[in-house]
């Protein structure tokens, strides 16, 4: 187990900083003055890294009876938290989803994925096989439907991520099956209420433009970000055009530094990088698995659970969307696409996995 934890770790460490230097290497070729820029992108990097940093060591120290007994009270407060987001948060590209701390921007709904686990986990700890009851399963619905919810008006993603991974881990506690065809519907209409709702036209372009990203209709506008990302996947071959060298960075791919590092990579590293990357995403999620085969207390057993499954679909949606076999959400790369708040809700994750794995190794 010691050997499964170091080799965790240093995978986790491994993407962090290679996201860091590609997202570096991709902010320093689309900014007006580079002289000039120089500093504040360091400053920026060194505040990320800061804040991941504490994140993954306050998650790993924590007691974590004591994040159980209080996940109630973080529901109410990231609840307040994604309210007062839609009320005073800062817009950018068209989202409403940060709040302004002055030294980073905080994104509530990436620490909100944490605590909808963490209180599933809790919820499925204390009913045991009373989960199996449709009751049961709808009164963690309504708390998962509420913070979902507040995110979906702003980020149809990030909702997406939390739903799915809510839906496995019920499945995982011996939900029955057929309560799937309440929750489906359910599921599907809420799911067309955010798409089709005022002001989110762009939504709808999305999935028009999904299609044929390409064409002339959308490829300046809606399928700009997945058509300029199959050119750079295309461009890059078996061994890539080499580091620093890509074209479509500057400037011809919107956001590549977020949601589209994962084609820059493709282009610079070629097909041999893009796949060495993928590997390690499917090492660390293989590890992360057999963590689960071996962890004997019931909520570290769902918590980690819900991580690692959690991490798994969001890499899964980032690289289906970048190689345009879904419609784009928004949905960054973990440990690699640029953003303090998603990479410190990593960190904290991961710091939470390895918490949950070396305590019950140390007793």
């Amino acid at each position: 187990m010691e050997k499964a934890v170091k080799l965790y770790f240093s995978i986790f460490f491994l993407l962090v900083v290679f996201g860091m230097v590609m997202v570096f290497n991709v902010k320093m070729f689309n900014v007006s003055s580079a002289e000039a820029s120089l500093l504040p992108q360091i400053r920026g990097f060194i505040v990320n890294f800061a804040f991941a940093g504490i994140a993954f060591i306050a998650a790993y120290l924590v007691n974590i009876s004591w994040l159980k007994n209080s996940s109630k009270y973080l529901v109410l407060f990231i609840i307040i938290l994604l309210i007062a987001t839609l009320i005073i948060g800062t817009t950018r590209n068209g989202a409403k989803r940060w709040i302004d701390l002055h030294f980073m921007m905080l994104q509530p709904s990436e620490f909100a994925k944490i605590v909808t686990v963490i209180y599933i986990s809790e919820v499925m700890t204390k009913k045991g096989e009373r989960v199996q009851l449709l009751k049961d399963v709808l009164s963690i619905g309504v708390v998962v439907v509420s913070i979902v919810g507040l995110i979906a008006i702003e980020d149809l993603g990030t909702a997406t991520i939390i739903c799915g991974t809510a839906m496995l881990m019920l499945l995982l506690g011996g939900m029955r099956k057929k309560y799937l065809l309440y929750l489906a519907p359910l599921a599907v209409a809420a799911f067309c209420v955010m798409v089709f709702m005022p002001g989110k036209g762009y939504r709808i372009a999305r999935l028009q433009s999904f299609m044929d990203p390409c064409s002339d209709e959308y490829r300046f506008d809606t399928g700009l970000q997945q058509c300029r990302a199959q050119v750079a996947l295309s461009t890059g071959g078996v061994t890539g055009v080499g580091f620093g060298n890509s074209t479509v960075k500057v400037k011809d791919l919107p956001e590549s530094q977020t949601d589209f590092i994962f084609p820059i990579i493709g282009e610079e590293f070629g097909f041999v990088g893009a796949v060495a990357v993928i590997m390690l995403f499917m090492v660390l999620f293989g590890i992360g698995t057999y963590f689960i085969l071996h962890l004997h207390e019931t909520f570290n057993f769902y918590m980690v659970s819900g991580f690692v499954l959690m991490l798994a679909i969001q890499v899964i949606i980032n690289l289906l969307v970048v190689s345009s076999l879904s419609p784009n959400k928004g949905v960054p790369l973990p440990f690699i696409s640029y953003g303090g708040s998603a990479l410190a809700s990593y960190s904290f994750m991961v710091g939470l996995i390895l918490n949950a794995v070396t305590s019950e190794s140390r007793r």
